[in-house]
């Protein structure tokens, strides 16, 4: 589906009705129905631009491993970087030079393939180092399905050199590591004096119906709501008072696990879905009689879409009101696009919810 955003915000006004399947996800066009002109155009890159450039996803590359890389559900980024020497057996010197390895991925939205790419940059040399230096960085994937490796590359002298190797793992829902190494050659002997190991991948065709997708799932799941944004202040505002309020402060996120909400955990089931709007429903009715109006919806948190509903705790662990009908649709459409696409969260897995300006 690849339309500009002209197309997509005509496609936003023509939608009004709130629609999900029977996991809660919203449809195509209803994500497209949820979006701002900002996501709009947004949305339209991610299609024509599956992953993000070198510069998006390493700009705050730090040499932490796994899941202290930095990156998001939807890419990582390490860099490393080491002083490489090789001794020349024609002058009996050691020759050097500084090098920096960067390995990355960006996972596309909809696919169990992705592309892991290195970048190898090589400075401040010393002598003849780079002559006949031959680069071949080395990926394992355990439980990848597909797999290539990296082409190996002679280098003709300082500057940065790009590896891609295409990997992927069909798989219903599994994990997999991914771990790099480089390997330089120079004179018939191999150094490797760069090793990195990847977050762990998980790829699942679970999240949503008819979809596919990996994510990093040792990052957190946090869903942004905005308090200035006019579509949504009202939900934004509600969930602020309620996180502030009820128990364990269900949900809230901060970066300090110490000030960090219990979280929530998705449900993809029916039945539990509809008995959380059932009851939280019956909630509003009982503590706001008559509130009920034309253009009014019932707005509850926890969500009705999780495991915390009005259904499943005590009324003292639910906040409920009355709300504008299009603001309480539009931040619906919108978790369900972060939990059925954007993050992929799973059947009882974790996220929270962040209030933002």
């Amino acid at each position: 589906m690849k339309l500009t955003p002209l197309a997509l915000a005509v496609a936003l006004f023509a939608l009004p009705a709130y629609a999900q399947d029977e996991e809660g996800c919203p449809t195509d066009a209803e994500m497209v129905a949820s979006m701002t002109l900002d996501e709009l155009r947004q949305y339209e890159h991610s299609l024509q631009n599956p992953e993000m450039s070198f510069e998006e996803a390493c700009k705050d590359a730090t040499d932490k491993d796994e899941e202290e890389a930095t990156g998001s559900r939807k890419h990582y980024c390490v860099k490393r970087t080491a002083v490489y020497s090789s001794r020349n057996p024609d002058t009996g010197i050691n020759e050097t030079a500084n090098v920096t390895m960067y390995d990355y991925v960006s996972v596309p939205d909809n696919r169990n393939a992705w592309n892991h790419r290195v970048r190898v940059v090589f400075d401040a040399v010393e002598g003849n180092a780079m002559a006949g230096l031959v680069v071949a960085p080395d990926v394992y994937c355990g439980s990848c399905t597909e797999k290539q490796q990296f082409q190996p590359q002679t280098l003709a002298g300082p500057g940065s050199y790009d590896f891609t190797a295409a990997l992927g793992f069909d798989s219903e829902n599994g994990k997999t590591s991914q771990n790099t190494q480089l390997v330089l050659t120079r004179f018939n002997v191999d150094e490797t004096p760069i090793q990195m190991v990847a977050p762990q991948l998980r790829c699942d065709k679970l999240s949503r119906r008819g979809s596919s997708g990996c994510r990093f799932t040792d990052y957190p799941a946090v869903f942004d709501v905005s308090l200035s944004d006019s579509e949504t202040d009202e939900s934004a505002t509600h969930i602020q008072v309620a996180q502030s309020t009820l128990p364990m402060a269900i949900g809230r996120w901060h970066e300090n696990p110490d000030v960090r909400g219990t979280p929530l955990t998705r449900t993809q089931n029916k039945t539990l879905n509809d008995a959380n709007r059932t009851a939280s429903g019956k909630l509003c009715e009982a503590r706001f009689p008559g509130g009920e109006a034309a253009g009014l919806n019932c707005d509850e948190y926890p969500f009705a879409s999780t495991n915390q509903g009005a259904s499943v705790v005590p009324e003292t662990s639910m906040s409920v009101k009355y709300i504008l009908g299009a603001d309480n649709q539009k931040v619906g459409r919108r978790l369900g696009t972060f939990l059925c696409l954007t993050a992929r969260v799973l059947e009882g897995e974790d996220f929270w919810v962040k209030v933002v300006e």
